[in-house]
């Protein structure tokens, strides 16, 4: 094990191919814990994101997951927003 640039403990590459025998070692979603299937991560933490959590910030277009997008239902419709878009809207 050793541990990543954000700080969580990941599998060596002798590890990963032990473990899986295909030898790519997938990654969990960190919103819904899915397996990866793209190279989408949340532009404000820079974790990674399944398909189906990604979200679009409504101000800016930045990808933000689950944690990090704020669901604005004042307006008729939800719109998705980013922590920094969040502060100008208020």
């Amino acid at each position: 094990m050793l541990i990543g640039p954000d700080g969580r403990l990941i599998r060596s590459l002798g590890q990963a191919s032990e473990a899986d025998p295909s030898g790519v070692a997938s990654i969990a979603c960190s919103s819904c814990v899915r397996a990866v299937d793209g190279k989408a991560v949340c532009g404000q933490c820079e974790r990674a994101l399944c398909g189906q959590c990604v979200r679009t910030c409504w101000g800016c277009g930045s990808v933000a997951c689950t944690l990090c997008g704020l669901v604005d239902c004042s307006d008729m419709y939800e719109k998705v927003l980013c922590t920094s878009c969040a502060m100008f809207e208020t």
